[in-house]
């Protein structure tokens, strides 16, 4: 893998999530034509009437809600392909339960709600699980400071950690994929689809963050340069990630969308 000053093409991660439907219960449903003509009635009017302007264009985005919720999966895409026009088949992975999975059926679900404002962070929840998405500082105290000049890094892991959004305070945890110092609500939603992360500091402050791929882990760190001492210039790959969950179209959580 090349170092990081030659590398010209970035990694993007995004969350593909799926909106979360609740099905009519079938009590309601409306009657179709033929049981309305067999009970001697005139024809429904129509759903949806015509529109020479109406284009069958899928959405791009969540409808930004608060309170609706969003599911779906964790992908690691080039930066080079554009959001809107993203495939399945450009991703170089997904994120499972150790890492970045090459394949969609052994990638993790995650979910999220929708806050009243998109400044607020998340958290990104495997459902039926105690698990979400963390940021782990691996071999250090409980107090992490990212930035520059810093060595300290993160990973992603699934942990059953919780903290507050906004909290500096980084709690410790034990668990089957995760031992660290981990900080929960860290992540953001935007429109397009990416998802950022921001570590809160122990003074409060956030630095800008980065995120590498180093084999099937990711990590995020404040300083580049530091987690290429650490881990090795041959060894890792930039990707970066943003604020936001977009749904692939509209379908069940169940489907493979």
């Amino acid at each position: 893998m090349l170092s990081l000053t030659r590398i010209a093409s970035f990694a993007l991660l995004v969350f593909s999530l799926l909106a979360v439907a609740q099905a009519s219960p079938a009590s309601r449903r409306e009657a179709t034509n033929a049981e309305r003509f067999a009970r001697g009635l005139t024809p429904a009017r129509p759903r949806r009437l015509y529109s020479g302007s109406r284009t069958n264009v899928a959405r791009s985005a969540p409808s930004n809600v608060p309170g609706s919720v969003y599911a779906g999966k964790v992908g690691v895409y080039p930066a080079s392909t554009a959001p809107l026009l993203r495939k399945r088949t450009d991703a170089l992975g997904y994120l499972g339960a150790y890492g970045i999975e090459t394949g969609v059926a052994q990638a993790w679900t995650y979910q999220y709600t929708q806050p009243t404002s998109g400044s607020v962070p998340v958290e990104l929840n495997h459902p039926g699980s105690p698990y979400r998405l963390s940021g782990v500082a691996i071999r250090s105290g409980p107090d992490v400071t990212l930035g520059l000049g810093n060595s300290y890094y993160l990973q992603l892991q699934n942990s059953r950690a919780h903290t507050a959004a906004g909290s500096p305070t980084a709690t410790y945890v034990y668990d089957t994929y995760a031992i660290g110092y981990a900080q929960t609500t860290i992540f953001h939603v935007d429109s397009t689809g990416k998802v950022l992360y921001s570590w809160v500091n122990p003074d409060g402050s956030i630095a800008p963050q980065y995120l590498y791929a180093s084999g099937n882990a990711l990590y995020i760190t404040g300083d580049p340069t530091a987690l290429q001492q650490q881990l090795g210039a041959s060894s890792i790959a930039p990707v970066v990630s943003s604020p936001s969950f977009r749904p692939w179209r509209s379908c069940q959580v169940s489907q493979e969308c």
